[in-house]
């Protein structure tokens, strides 16, 4: 088992409500199982929108991970790629227009994993039109995710990171689909991402699954990217059971590659 999480929620009222969420995985010093406090929220429904406080999930890629809606085959790519946290510390408000759902965040920008280092926050914004969950319902969505970070270059400048991303997804009759295009820019370098995965529902027990990733680390330097294919099947055992087989295939424009068959399973109660 490479990851869990345990979750407590609660409806103090009608308009308040709180979230504690653990997430018990390994760590950068190769532990086998460490627990981090990834969420402890508190959200209040008022007349500017939801808001809520405390350590909480990023608005980045959100709306794409629910259109991928297989997070525990692989993250998402601005998570794999260090272009955005999950989680963070800060306070947020999100509301909807019609049709179209915003999200805003001010957060420390070190994630849920690491303390802030700096006095500097991260501001991020998110606005999409159409479903955000289509792993919920049909129909389609466009939007775009953007934050902006300064950042200590050394002890009397200040530079910044922003990142930008662009997305739309569909879903309808068995098949869910997504592409997104993700860019990260600071002084030294631009990286980009473009990503598209796929779906498709055979019958209430089995789904194909495909995902292609295309990650340049610095779109100014030749042969530094990497491609990265998942395909699998995914089997619905019993209720709050999916096992899913997988076969990856990593390349790098130079250097070797990789290919490796995974079998993940998903069991949530």
């Amino acid at each position: 088992m490479k990851r869990a999480y345990l979750t407590f929620a609660n409806n103090v009222s009608d308009d308040l409500s709180y979230k504690l969420t653990y997430d018990i995985g390994s760590n950068e010093d190769d532990s086998a199982y460490t627990a981090f406090l990834k969420v402890a929220m508190v959200k209040w429904k008022s007349r500017l929108g939801d808001i809520s406080i405390g350590m909480q999930g990023m608005n980045m890629f959100k709306t794409m991970e629910n259109t991928w809606g297989h997070r525990f085959i692989a993250k998402m790519p601005m998570d794999t790629y260090k272009f955005s946290p999950s989680a963070d510390l800060g306070i947020g408000v999100t509301r909807s227009f019609g049709l179209v759902s915003t999200s805003a965040l001010i957060m420390n920008g070190g994630g849920f994993k690491k303390a802030e280092m700096d006095s500097h926050k991260k501001l991020s914004f998110h606005a999409v039109y159409g479903e955000y969950k289509l792993n919920k319902k049909d129909g389609f969505n466009a939007g775009l995710s953007f934050s902006y970070e300064p950042y200590d270059k050394d002890s009397v400048t200040v530079e910044n990171t922003s990142i930008m991303g662009l997305f739309g997804g569909y879903a309808g009759n068995g098949i869910r689909a997504g592409l997104e295009f993700d860019t990260k820019k600071n002084k030294d370098a631009k990286a980009q991402i473009i990503s598209t995965y796929v779906t498709y529902r055979l019958s209430d027990k089995i789904s194909l699954l495909g995902r292609l990733d295309m990650y340049d680390p610095d779109t100014s330097v030749g042969k530094d990217g990497v491609q990265d294919i998942i395909v699998g099947v995914m089997y619905n055992a019993e209720k709050g059971l999916t096992i899913a087989p997988t076969f990856r295939m990593f390349t790098r424009e130079e250097g070797d590659g990789k290919n490796s068959v995974v079998i993940n399973f998903q069991f949530v109660f």
